[in-house]
Order: C-alpha cells, then structure tokens, then sequence
C-alpha cells in the first residue's frame, strides 16, 4: 500500500471537515460496490454448485441468543423488569436520577 503524504496545515477547519465528509462517502460508495461484487460472486458460486444460500449458511444465519434472565425489577411495579443490557428503562432512569443506585432494584436471586 503506497504512503500517503497529506500536509493539512494549511487547511483550515472547515475544509478538513469537509474532506472527512467527502473520504467517509467515498468509503461508504466504495463498499457498497465491493459487497454487491462480493453477493454476485457468491450467487455464481452457488449457482455453479447446485447449492442454495441455506444450504451452505444454515447455521450460520438466523441464530438466536440466549433467553437473558432478568435481573432489576420495580418495586413499583413488578411486572417491570429488565435484564441490565441495553437502553436503562425510564422507571429506573427516573429512580436512579433521584439518587437510588441500580443494585437497589437487583432481584433477590441476584443480591
């Protein structure tokens, strides 16, 4: 891969930032085109085997995780639970703000 010699010094914010924006749309042009040239490549491959894409990715592609077991309830409320992944719900997010910890809604089987 050849070196690049960029001198940015003469440039001034705003047209970094514009070369930034101009870079990331031409990666993101130039990897669309390489995964649609990667997907025709397949198919031909696929084709040519008498293969289906299920039959090479069967179990690969559509796997589901694990049931997450809950970790945090209401005491509010206890049909309100969460697993501690993802986005905090409101009710804690507002419980939390108001100066409660997140351990204080942990679950006995989890204290």
């Amino acid at each position: 891969m050849k070196d690049i010699d960029l001198n940015l010094n003469g440039l001034t914010i705003d047209k970094m930032e514009h070369l930034i924006t101009e870079l990331s749309q031409e990666i993101e042009t130039r990897r669309a085109a390489e995964a649609e040239q990667v997907r025709k490549e397949i198919e031909k491959l696929l084709d040519h085997s008498g293969l289906s894409f299920h039959d090479v990715f069967k179990d690969k592609v559509g796997r589901k995780g694990r049931k997450v077991p809950m970790k945090y309830g209401n005491p509010d409320n206890p049909e309100q639970l969460w697993s501690g992944r993802g986005k905090m719900p409101l009710w804690m997010k507002e419980k939390v703000e108001a100066g409660a910890k997140k351990e204080d809604f942990l679950l006995p089987e989890f204290r």
